[in-house]
């Protein structure tokens, strides 16, 4: 199956903030967790992080999850729009 990847990272080039699939099944549920960051740069302090949807957990802890959550589908596709959000998957 098809998911939209989407991430978002603490400013450009910065270290993952938090990462979300959407299936392109919409029965489904989709995926989204935080990831903590200790040094937020001031914009993603005051625009970003007020705006997730989570409580960051630590990088760890949201691979395992986001294993769960895909490790049933036998041929995942993962699109996106940036490069770097697959890089930050794999």
């Amino acid at each position: 199956m098809r998911y939209y990847l989407d991430a978002e990272f603490n400013g450009f080039g910065g270290e993952l903030l938090a990462l979300a699939l959407a299936p392109e099944d919409q029965s489904l549920p989709a995926f989204y967790q935080a990831i903590t960051c200790a040094s937020p740069t001031p914009w993603v302090r005051e625009h970003v992080i007020p705006a997730l949807a989570t409580v960051p957990i630590a990088r760890e802890r949201v691979a395992e999850l986001f294993f769960l959550y895909l490790h049933n589908d036998e041929n995942p596709t993962l699109i996106s729009d940036w490069p770097e959000d697959i890089a930050n998957v794999a």
